[in-house]
């Protein structure tokens, strides 16, 4: 992007997403009809640069927003491990912020299996929360040295078979090694956060991948999200819900799905996952 462009972003998107307090987002919640929904921090500091504030700071922020929205809002701390005093400032999140989970994003430069991330699933494992990714091909100057691939996950699934490991996304277009990932282990769990275009613009797509999701990967295994406020530009939360909600109607026959399998997307199976983390 030009500076002219990054400009412009800044002054007509970039604000349609501020949202201090959380209560914007409470608000499309319960236009929606959601109950809950995760706040997920991201580390970029290493590959984008510092902020204005703290990577401390920023964590501590997000579960300052939380607590003003007890029973409603989540959060999962975001720590790039690869930077000093990562570890510790994992247990603070946890063990002193409340966070119920932890948000890697492997594209800003690392390998989910590098030992130097062995310490945060250690400690997930032995805290009982899950740790989730982002799956998925990434442009420059993310990096594409096959860091956002499912396979990746295999060693640490192997190494760490008590450790509940989420990935969004379903991996993207990489949906098919998911599937096939989510075969030989059943540690990783999945969710189908912003399908939104693929739902609007090729409807039958997104039903034949949902599908196989549930046939081959395991109902069980698959929860609904937004990716809310980014995908509101798309779709409203409350027409992605609608989408998913109408999917016993609308989809086609070869891809029929049943009212307890779309209740299970987008209730049953984060509410059993929520359940499971201690302190919920």
């Amino acid at each position: 992007m030009t500076p002219e462009e990054v400009l412009a972003v800044e002054r007509t998107v970039l604000p349609t997403y501020w949202d201090p307090d959380g209560t914007r987002h409470i608000r499309r919640m319960d236009e929606a009809g959601i109950e809950k929904a995760v706040l997920q921090h991201m580390d970029m500091e290493l590959l984008f640069g510092a902020g204005d504030i703290t990577i401390e700071q920023q964590n501590k922020y997000v579960s300052e927003v939380a607590k003003k929205h007890p029973g409603r809002l989540i959060w999962f701390c975001g720590i790039d491990p690869r930077r000093e005093g990562a570890v510790e400032l994992l247990e603070t999140c946890v063990t002193q912020w409340g966070a119920k989970g932890i948000k890697l994003y492997p594209a800003t430069g690392f390998l989910p299996a590098d030992r130097e991330v062995y310490p945060f699933y250690e400690r997930a494992a032995v805290w009982k929360i899950p740790v989730l990714f982002h799956m998925g091909r990434q442009a420059a100057p993310f990096k594409n040295e096959g860091n956002f691939h499912p396979s990746t996950l295999l060693r640490v699934l192997v190494d760490f078979p008590h450790l509940t490991v989420i990935v969004a996304h379903l991996g993207f277009s990489f949906w098919r090694d998911l599937i096939a990932l989510g075969k030989v282990r059943e540690n990783v769990v999945c969710d189908f956060v912003a399908w939104q275009q693929t739902a609007t613009e090729n409807y039958g797509q997104f039903c034949y991948i949902l599908r196989k999701f549930l046939d081959e990967f395991g109902t069980e295994r698959v929860m609904f999200g937004t990716d809310a406020p980014s995908t509101e530009t798309m779709i409203s939360s409350k027409e992605w819900v609608d989408i998913i909600k109408a999917l016993p109607h609308d989809a086609a026959k070869e891809y029929r799905f049943t009212e307890e399998e779309v209740a299970t997307l987008l209730d049953g199976n984060a509410r059993r996952l929520l359940a499971s983390i201690p302190g919920r």
